[in-house]
């Protein structure tokens, strides 16, 4: 996994390239949260991905 830091995050934790979240199980994706919670299943990778999209948007408007 590549490592990258958060120039906004206090605690500097390391953030991981976004493509190393996606992963397929059993036919279906899912994607893991910097928690290492999975979310899914999705139909297709692009499902995925625009429901990480969407969970990283709400998480910025809760932390704000």
């Amino acid at each position: 996994m590549n490592q990258m830091t958060r120039t906004d995050d206090a605690l500097q934790r390391p953030s991981y390239d976004r493509s190393d979240r996606f992963y397929i199980e059993n036919g279906e994706w899912f994607y893991l949260t910097r928690e290492q919670i999975p979310i899914g299943p999705y139909a297709s990778q692009q499902e995925a991905e625009d429901g990480l999209n969407a969970y990283i948007d709400y998480m910025q408007v809760e932390a704000e």
